[in-house]
Order: structure tokens, then C-alpha cells, then sequence
């Protein structure tokens, strides 16, 4: 089974077993990568949208907010959510984001980081969207031994997924030309910002 076929497989039932404070740990990533009024984000693997409620917030109706995912069933799902007409949702790989470089202020990747199978590629591109001095924050709100803990007992083109160590995530960044502004790596929270110089 190919991943897109997995995740596309999994949309429906994506939400089940969540932590109970799942909106404050999101709404700490949220809070962590500074995102503010008026600024133009790109949600990438965006999944079912689950930061999406948090990113509208803290851009207000002067912002925009993007969401892509490579799984069009998830998009579907996000869709479902009725966030209005805003995000705007946009099927395409992290490999190949369809967007003009510099576009956006800030970049988010939530609990989707681990499922990319060339995270070179993947930090090129969601460092290639930022304009300079632009954030790039990769999160998982149930941290690392936790999200290795559920992809090992799911199988399939998940069972290897994990995110970096603290010190392979900044050299993984660092040859992205992004610069580690912040990185906490708790039992249950994980998020690395980083900005691009």
C-alpha cells in the first residue's frame, strides 16, 4: 500500500485517540512560532486540520491561510470541518509545493514531519516558500517516544516513521539554510522554529 493510499485510507478516523488537551498543546505551537495578525501561512500535510481553528485565529481575517496535503481524502476531511472560505486547501506533495518563492511569513508542518520519505527535499521546499527572515515551525504535539511508539504499532508505510533527534533535526535544517531559533523536545510536546536568514 503506497502512503497516499494510507493516510487517504486513515482520513476518516485520523481524530480518534487524541489527547484530551490537544487544542492547548496546539495552540502553544501556535503561540511558539509567533504567528500574528495579517501573516500569510502555509499549513503543509495539513491532514485533516487540526491547527487550522489556531492559524485563522492568530492571522484574523487580514491573514490567509493555506493548507496543503499530498492525501486528498484528508483535504476532504478538513473540508468537512467548515472552517468557512478560508483556509484555502491545495492537494500537492511537500516535494513540489506549487507556490512562487518567498510567498509566505510563516510555514507550519504539523505531526506530518515524520511521514516524509526525503526530509532534505521537504525542508528545501518549505524553505524555498518563506520569504527571508520567514519562520518554519515543525511540531507534534504528542512528542517524539510517542509518535514513534503509535507508528511502530500501526505497520505498514508508517512503521518506520519518527521524528530526528534534537541534533539531526538542526543539521537537517541548518543545510535547509534555516537557522534554529527554538526547540523543545518534551515527553509529550515536540516543536523546532526556525527562521530563514
Amino acid at each position: 500500500m503506497s502512503r497516499r493510499d494510507f493516510f487517504d485510507q486513515q482520513a476518516a478516523n485520523w481524530g480518534r485517540g487524541r489527547p484530551s488537551d490537544l487544542a492547548e498543546r496546539l495552540a502553544r505551537v501556535v503561540e511558539i512560532t509567533a504567528v500574528s495578525s495579517g501573516q500569510h501561512v502555509l499549513d503543509v500535510g495539513s491532514g485533516t486540520g487540526v491547527l487550522v481553528p489556531h492559524l485563522l485565529q492568530a492571522v484574523g481575517p487580514s491573514g490567509l491561510i493555506v493548507a496543503v496535503d499530498f492525501a486528498i481524502k484528508m483535504l476532504m476531511e478538513s473540508k468537512a470541518q467548515d472552517f468557512g472560505p478560508r483556509p484555502h486547501l491545495v492537494q500537492a506533495s511537500v516535494a513540489a509545493l506549487p507556490f512562487s518563492a518567498g510567498r509566505y511569513d510563516v510555514v507550519t508542518c504539523n505531526a506530518a514531519f515524520p511521514h516524509f520519505p526525503d526530509r532534505r527535499r521537504a525542508l528545501a521546499e518549505m524553505a524555498r516558500v518563506l520569504h527571508p527572515g520567514g519562520r518554519l515551525a515543525i511540531s507534534h504535539p504528542i512528542g517524539r517516544a510517542a509518535v514513534e511508539a503509535i507508528h511502530r504499532a500501526t505497520g505498514g508505510p508508517v512503521e518506520h516513521d519518527a521524528l530526528p533527534d534534537a541534533e539531526t533535526m538542526r543539521a537537517l535544517l541548518a543545510d535547509a539554510g534555516l537557522r534554529v531559533v527554538t526547540l523543545i523536545d518534551e515527553p509529550e510536546f515536540f516543536v523546532v522554529v526556525a527562521d530563514r536568514s
